[in-house]
């Protein structure tokens, strides 16, 4: 294990990077500051599993940083230089917050049979702020190989992290407990979302049914709950909180449930369709942590992608977003872009969403679109180049000041492990 550790501190932060390299700038459309980082299949396997899954996708105001099992990797995105590597405090990575706040982000590790502990992480420079102890979530099923890892998510400064029967919020700078939350001591938690605002947490009781309850972000003092009927059962996923969204995934339809800042219900409706609520980031033997979802809350407007299906005669699936209300619960528009397609989110503003299309590797060229929030109307914004194909179906994607940063949690039906463009929005 010393051998192991060693090694990943020399791959990690001496420039090797486990054997990944940048390339870009040439061919395929590539412009002047584009790059890609390929996933390689040598220098990737650790502790018998695969290295290259990522916990966390972070873009910072200079770096793309991939959160994955053996560290975390930054590159720069004027250069595609790597700019710093850290490598994982104990035998592997098991979680990471979704994105970072004030240039700060969280990690959970340990071993492959228990992830018990928290550090903080400065965006900048890679450089571990502080470590914590955390109560470690039991197996969910006696025997199981499948390590259970803490939800990490961020509250304003703080981050929540969430174990069985506790949520705690501690501060992002230098790892102080600041509040523990009462509410989960005679239920487990399935669940937690954050704003600066409030933190929303799942529970599942034995003692008079599931709720979902309200907390103050920075104090984590109880401000309500919605108890939720006993044959229900508690919602499967927690989409927002602020404004607080739930979600019942379903078969062909799913159920979302709109609570205020109280726990008192707004409205609860259907999809009336088949929603896509698989989480981009799933993991083999680690349950728990944060999901991301193909879902994105703006002001009073919930955007969710229908189920993928196959085109006809083409090899490559489609999807459509659909725009909801969440004051009334009735759906505003169905938008399939600009062709049958897979649309990714990309980000939400008062000019609507902006969503890369794709069809594969081959046909048809990605592009950058964006859809109209009052009417679904798509507008395509600028073709991306072929060779960013493929890449971006199952990846966090960040847009900032005409860069398109692509970061897929996983190499599975995709070749890099970062793509990086430079593209105009007219934004």
């Amino acid at each position: 294990m010393l051998f192991v550790v060693l090694g990943l501190v020399l791959l990690l932060g001496l420039g090797g990077g486990t054997a990944w390299v940048v390339a870009g700038g040439f061919g395929d459309g590539f412009g002047e500051g584009d790059w890609q980082v390929p996933f390689t299949a040598a220098g990737t396997e650790v502790l018998g599993t695969d290295a290259s899954i990522a916990f966390g996708a972070w873009m910072s105001e200079t770096a793309a940083i991939r959160v994955q099992k053996d560290g975390v990797l930054a590159y720069d995105l004027k250069t595609g230089k790597r700019t710093w590597g850290t490598p994982s405090p104990g035998e592997q990575l098991c979680a990471a917050t979704p994105g970072i706040a004030g240039g700060r982000g969280a990690i959970a590790y340990g071993t492959t049979k228990v992830c018990d502990r928290v550090a903080g992480l400065d965006a900048k420079t890679g450089k571990l702020l502080w470590k914590i102890k955390i109560p470690a979530a039991p197996a969910q099923r006696a025997g199981s190989k499948n390590l259970q890892a803490p939800g990490l998510v961020l509250a304003g400064d703080l981050v929540v992290v969430r174990t069985g029967k506790q949520v705690t919020g501690y501060r992002l700078s230098d790892g102080r407990r600041v509040w523990t939350s009462k509410a989960s001591e005679v239920c487990t938690t399935t669940g937690v979302a954050g704003s600066a605002k409030q933190v929303v947490v799942n529970l599942d009781c034995y003692r008079g049914g599931d709720s979902v309850v309200v907390l103050d972000g920075k104090s984590g003092r109880f401000k309500g709950e919605y108890r939720i009927k006993d044959d229900d059962g508690g919602p499967d996923d927690l989409l927002s909180a602020d404004p607080v969204v739930a979600a019942w995934r379903g078969g062909e339809e799913s159920s979302i449930l709109v609570l205020d800042d109280k726990g008192g219900k707004v409205r609860e409706f259907e999809t009336g369709t088949k929603t896509d609520f698989l989480a981009l980031n799933d993991t083999i033997y680690i349950d728990g942590g944060y999901r991301e979802l193909r879902t994105m809350v703006r002001g009073d407007t919930l955007y969710l992608a229908t189920f993928p299906a196959n085109v006809k005669g083409g090899g490559i699936s489609r999807n459509d977003l659909l725009a909801f209300d969440l004051t009334s619960g009735r759906q505003r528009w169905k938008s399939s872009g600009t062709g049958d397609t897979m649309l990714t989110f990309v980000d939400a503003d008062d000019k609507g969403l902006l969503v890369i299309e794709e069809g594969g590797t081959n046909e048809p060229v990605p592009r950058l679109t964006r859809i109209d929030p009052a009417t679904g109307k798509a507008s395509p914004v600028a073709e991306l180049p072929q060779k960013a194909g493929g890449e971006s179906s199952d990846a966090r994607v960040y847009h900032r000041n005409g860069t398109l940063v692509v970061m897929p949690f996983e190499k599975v039906a995709v070749r890099y492990a970062i793509t990086v463009l430079r593209v105009e929005t007219g934004a």
